[in-house]
């Protein structure tokens, strides 16, 4: 897991439903056509369906992503460790922020020893073990 990829989850989390809404657009159209029976008399018919599913194979791979990314998070042992790293790359928290809402739990950790436990889950170090 890189930090980068880890950072891009809210936008990853927002291509999907863009894609998804997207894949779901309805198109319809007016042909015309006529009675099979008599009078054959010709009249305009709306037809309604869903749109080629361009961005499925996108999708698929926005959501493998999404499931990686979330499945190092929820690996990760420290209870503490991973609600830094679900505030700072899945909620998009600034440092302040993230030191704000730990501060909630009792202690107010300092915005350097934040980042420095989250930063050292990027350099080949097994997840929550610190």
């Amino acid at each position: 897991m890189t930090k980068e990829l880890l950072e891009q989850y809210p936008d990853i989390c927002a291509e999907i439903e863009e894609l998804e809404r997207e894949n779901k657009t309805v198109i319809s159209d007016i042909v015309r056509g006529s009675s099979d029976e008599f009078p054959f008399a010709e009249h305009p018919i709306t037809v309604r369906g869903l749109g080629p599913q361009r961005y499925a194979e996108h999708i698929a791979k926005l959501k493998a992503q999404k499931q990686e990314i979330e499945q190092f998070v929820f690996g990760i042992k420290s209870a503490w460790l991973r609600r830094v790293v679900m505030l700072r790359a899945f909620h998009g928290y600034s440092w302040d922020r993230v030191a704000a809402q730990m501060s909630k739990s009792g202690k107010v950790p300092a915005i350097n020893t934040l980042k420095s436990q989250y930063y050292g889950l990027f350099k080949n170090e097994c997840p929550g073990e610190k």
